[in-house]
């Protein structure tokens, strides 16, 4: 027969809070459905840049590309995200793997940091077409 110590009780309810905390908190920053609508509209305004280069890691990427690249990155972090804000600031200006900051070219050549550019397109683009 197999018996219970008095310290497995106590465990398997840590393991419990500790699950039961991890989700509350997991739920709790899940983008809302405004925020997401304001995600996916700042990926579908990226994708219509046409004199747009990305850049990240060293290497350009069309307007296209940066988005379908910005979108799966969204996909697996969107539950850890609150704002569209968050998603420009933690996921989408730099590289996860090298830490490297994504850059913007415009048609005429003017680079600016992925960051600074996905927020004024939010603000100047998506917000003011929501509103």
């Amino acid at each position: 027969m197999l018996t219970l110590s008095s310290s497995q009780p106590t465990r398997m309810s840590s393991a419990l809070v500790s699950f039961l905390s991890i989700f509350v908190t997991t739920q709790a920053l899940a983008l809302s459905p405004e925020e997401k609508v304001r995600t996916e509209s700042l990926l579908a305004e990226l994708g219509k840049q046409q004199n747009l280069t990305f850049t990240r890691n060293g290497t350009e990427h069309s307007a296209v590309d940066a988005e379908a690249h910005l979108r799966l990155k969204l996909r697996k972090t969107e539950k850890r995200l609150n704002t569209a804000e968050q998603f420009i600031d933690n996921v989408a200006s730099k590289s996860s793997i090298t830490g490297e900051e994504y850059q913007v070219k415009d048609a005429q050549g003017n680079m600016v940091s992925a960051n600074k550019y996905l927020h004024e397109l939010l603000k100047d683009k998506v917000d003011n077409t929501l509103q």
